[in-house]
Parts: C-alpha cells; sequence; structure tokens
C-alpha cells in the first residue's frame, strides 16, 4: 500500500477536528466547494466521554459517525475485493472501467471531479487522495437532491448532488447556526433522505460493454416489485418498508449531535433517528477488514468491526429467511419430505454484487450417523459434489448428494460462457435467486429482474420456494431418522477468486492471500430439524 499525503479534502477535517479543544480556527481557505470528510462531520456527530448525546439507555456510542464507520459503506475504498475485482477488470477491459466502479466506491473523489469540470478519476489517482479513502461518506449521501431519484436517470451511479452546500435530514425545524459555523453546510429537511430511491442511486446499477445494457445489481428494482414498496399503488403501510426501515436501525429519543464544547443540553431530542451502522450481509469482508485493518489503513477500531460483524449475522440468521420441513414420510426404505424456504427480505436473496449464493444443505441421520449428506462444503468454501459451480441446474427435487439447490445469478459472456468477469457479462443463463413477497412478474422492469432458468417450477414463486425430497435410504438404516437442514450463503464463492488468481497486479494478489488465510465456513441463514420415527 501506498502511504497517502493529506489531501485538499483532508486539510478541512484536520483543522475542523481542532474545533474539539474549543480553539477558533479559520477553515474557510480549506473548504472544499462540495464535499468534506467524515471527521469534520464527527465534531458534533460522535458521542463523547461524559456527555448523554448519541448514546443508548446502556451508553453506548449509537453516533451517525461511529456506527458508520465500520461499515462497507466506510470501507469502499478499502474494501480488498472491489480493489482486486477492479484489477481483474482493468485487466481484461481497460482502465475505463474504473469510472462506473469508482462513482459508487469513492464518490466525493468521483462527484468532485466531474462537478468541477475535471476527468473522472481513475484507481491510481485515488489512492492518493485520503478523500477516497473516506468511501461513501457523510456529505455523499446528505448532498443528493430529491431530483430524478428511482428513475434510470440517476442509476448506476448518476445521483444529482446540489450545489447549494445544503444537508439534507430526516427532521423538521432545523437549527441551521452551528453546522453553518462549523463547516459551512445549512441542514435542511428532506423527506427523500427517507427514501428508498436515494439508495437506489448506487444500489441500481447497470453495464454496458458489448452494447447491450446488462443488470448488474438490481435490489432496488426487486424492492419495486415486490409488496414492501411503499410507493407502489394500492400498497398496505403494514407490510411496506423502506431500505432504511431494514438497514438502519431505529433508535429511541435521542439528541442526535452535541455541541463541540459539549453542551448536550442546547441540542434537542429526535425521536426516529436511525443508526448509521447499514447492516447487510457481508460478515466476511468485515472480518477481512478488521484481520488486516492495519495492511488497509482501516480507521475504524476492532470493537467496532465485530460489532458491525455480529450485527450482520444476527440480521442473516434473523431477518432474512426461514425453513421449515414438512410432508415427511418413511415407507419401504425411501425417506420423503418438503422443505419450504421463506424470503423474508424485501428483494431477491441472494441480492447485490452478482458473486453471492445461498444454497440448501440437507442431511439425514439415523442412530447419530449420517446416511445422506447434500449441499456441504469443504475447507476451501467449495460445495462437495459439484464438479463446474458455475452450471448448476436448478434443482426441484432432492434424491442424490449431487442434488444440491443454489439461489443465484450466473451471467453470461458474449459466446454464452458462463463468467465472472463484470466486464463481459450481456447476459443471465440463470437466476434462481428467492423473490421477494408479492414479487410482481408484471411490474417495472421485468425483463431484467425476472428468475431465469426455473423450467416450470411451480414451487418456485413470489415469497419463497418449495423442494421436495425423496431421500433412499443404505440398507439396514433402521429406526428413526434426523432431518438437519440448513440455508447457507456465500458473499466471495471460491469459483469466483478463481479467476483472480490468474491476475498478478497487487491488489488481486493481495485479496488472494487474504482470502486464502481466511475461514471459508459459510454462515447460516436458516436451519430447520425434523424427527421421522
Amino acid at each position: 500500500m501506498l502511504l497517502r499525503a493529506p489531501s485538499f479534502l483532508a486539510l478541512v477535517s484536520i483543522v475542523v477536528c481542532s474545533l474539539q479543544s474549543g480553539e477558533s480556527v479559520v477553515v474557510d481557505d480549506f473548504r472544499d466547494p462540495h464535499f468534506t470528510t467524515s471527521d469534520a462531520c464527527a465534531v458534533c456527530h460522535i458521542a463523547a466521554p461524559g456527555a448523554t448525546a448519541m448514546k443508548d439507555k446502556d451508553g453506548e456510542d449509537i453516533s451517525p459517525y461511529y456506527t458508520w464507520q465500520g461499515t462497507m459503506m466506510a470501507n469502499a475504498f478499502r474494501d480488498p475485493y472491489f480493489r482486486a475485482q477492479l484489477q481483474k477488470e482493468s485487466a481484461s477491459a481497460g482502465e475505463e472501467v474504473q469510472e462506473l466502479c469508482l462513482r459508487c466506491h469513492t464518490p466525493m473523489t468521483h462527484h468532485d471531479a466531474v462537478l468541477n469540470g475535471k476527468a473522472p478519476p481513475r484507481l491510481a489517482t485515488a489512492l492518493d487522495d485520503m478523500a477516497a479513502d473516506d468511501g461513501v461518506s457523510c456529505t455523499v449521501c446528505h448532498m443528493i437532491s430529491a431530483e430524478g431519484l428511482g428513475t434510470e436517470a440517476t442509476f448506476s451511479g448518476r445521483p444529482k448532488i446540489n450545489g447549494e452546500r445544503k444537508i439534507f435530514g430526516p427532521f423538521a425545524d432545523v437549527e441551521t447556526r452551528p453546522m453553518r459555523a462549523q463547516v459551512d453546510y445549512t441542514p435542511t429537511q428532506g423527506d427523500h433522505i427517507r427514501s428508498a430511491g436515494l439508495c437506489a442511486s448506487c444500489h441500481t446499477l447497470f453495464t454496458n460493454h458489448h452494447g447491450t445494457a446488462f443488470p448488474e445489481q438490481t435490489p432496488y428494482l426487486e424492492w419495486r416489485n415486490s409488496e414492501f414498496n411503499n410507493e407502489r399503488e394500492g400498497a398496505d403501510p403494514k407490510k411496506t418498508r423502506t431500505c432504511q426501515q431494514c438497514h438502519m436501525a431505529e433508535q429511541a429519543k435521542v439528541r442526535i449531535a452535541r455541541t463541540p464544547m459539549g453542551f448536550d443540553y442546547r441540542i434537542p431530542e429526535r425521536e426516529g433517528y436511525r443508526s448509521h451502522a447499514f447492516v447487510g450481509g457481508n460478515a466476511f469482508m468485515i472480518d477481512m477488514l478488521r484481520e488486516h485493518r492495519d495492511d488497509l489503513y482501516v480507521e475504524a477500531e476492532n470493537e467496532q468491526l465485530r460489532a458491525m460483524a455480529k450485527a450482520t449475522r444476527d440480521q442473516l440468521a434473523n431477518r432474512t429467511a426461514r425453513l421449515s420441513i414438512s410432508d415427511s414420510s418413511k415407507k419401504d426404505g425411501v425417506l420423503e419430505f418438503e422443505l419450504s424456504v421463506e424470503n423474508l427480505t424485501g428483494h431477491k436473496f441472494p441480492t447485490g454484487y452478482p458473486a453471492r449464493r445461498a444454497w440448501l444443505k440437507v442431511e439425514v441421520l439415523v442412530g447419530g450417523k449420517t446416511v445422506f449428506a447434500s449441499g456441504a462444503v469443504n475447507n476451501e468454501g467449495r460445495i462437495v459434489g459439484i464438479k463446474d459451480e458455475m452450471r448448476v441446474p436448478h434443482v426441484r427435487t432432492i434424491e442424490k448428494e449431487t442434488d444440491v439447490v443454489i439461489y443465484e445469478m450466473i451471467a453470461s459472456a458474449p459466446g454464452g460462457q458462463p463468467t465472472t468477469y463484470l466486464t463481459k457479462m450481456v447476459g443471465r443463463i440463470k437466476d434462481t435467486r428467492l423473490l421477494p413477497r408479492g414479487f410482481d412478474m408484471l411490474g417495472p422492469h421485468i425483463k431484467d429482474i425476472a428468475p431465469i432458468g426455473v423450467g416450470g417450477d411451480e414451487d418456485f414463486v413470489a415469497g419463497g420456494d418449495r423442494v421436495a425430497c425423496r431421500i433412499a435410504l443404505p440398507a439396514g438404516a433402521a429406526g428413526a431418522c434426523e432431518i438437519v437442514a440448513a440455508l447457507h450463503y456465500q458473499s466471495v464463492p471460491p469459483v469466483w477468486v478463481d479467476a483472480l488468481r490468474e491476475v498478478k497486479a497487487e491488489e488481486a494478489v493481495r485479496f488472494v492471500g487474504y482470502y486464502d488465510a481466511a475461514t471459508k465456513t459459510p454462515e447460516t441463514v436458516a436451519t430447520a430439524r425434523h424427527t421421522v420415527k
């Protein structure tokens, strides 16, 4: 890693942070016309010893800065997998591809350049910019205007940034003087900060490297076609949920700021404040950031990263999917039962980056010994019994150990072969990711998000999937059968790392080293047990 000298933006943060000591410092000469790094915001938006603002009932720091700092958004540019993939794509298709990727992974650096009429940055220049290191930072999201949100005009990292130094937030009756005095921004109430369309600007991504628009990431479009969509005509408010409502936990009434001198009593309490932890599903990468935090210049402390990984696994295990076993019977040496998987999320599961996959592991035990297993993984994280993990067809009935139900998206290159190169993706060979409840097959953008490769499987429906299991028991397997089922998940499957092993660029080599040293145990999203006598 290259050492970074303080950038133009960094000077703002360094000077403003000195206000914590009570000094009066003039910072106008150093301010960027658009963005400011997060440590400037932290002057007022992080909890302090002895103060009550931005702490929960147990005294834990729930401030925007502290909870955000350990997230994948804060580390969007430090993410070693992102950098490795970026170098892989650049080696294949040229550095021009970096412009699209850096829009969302280094948004301050990208938008600042564009707004100032300069060429979009490349990886080499971003490496020396501390604003890039700040990832998806405070002033990026809070300076996005309402214009065009939820439309194609703002997808693929193209939100409209207001040029008036307005910081949009959800609360009315805002006192503007403190923020204007400290960082020269004007806090402004804006309902759009609560909308899913705000998140859609980076979490709806189309690529076009071969003359064909390819839907690389579409969680927002999937949400729009579900019962979770609060903008849908006739939507039931008891069932709708926005991105923010699922991924940002609501807190009790709390002061969301403090004065640099610590006078909390001057700050009003707010109801409806949401933690900026942005809990997703990528605990694997958060663990990697923690294990290599010094090498990657991660600013979050170990305790923050551990808390973020724990919250991520808690969401995966408790608010993502349900698994159940029913209709079981045993006759003439054949065990039959049905697995039901229910998707609890407001989009497909898995969603987002196309590497992600989930699958069913099914195990049958007799007398405490395993007599059948499908979907087990080895120490490398590969699914046992599968020779080509990019060509696994959709499974409707599990009968043998090589029958593995995998919920995934597999993309094709121009020649029709499966690929893990984003710049080669032109179509979807398979998309069997679990659909959200109320998924509308006649809804907007359906050609980009409809399931593919499920054939005539009538049990693959909006909200989940049902899988029949018919297991021939081995001779002599007498007694009760215990069925143990699990829904597993990987954010970085081994087959996606295989292509990186061929890339000799620095970031790719480094990530492969990190990956090989990491524990490959998949995340467990849901489990079910049942005994058949």
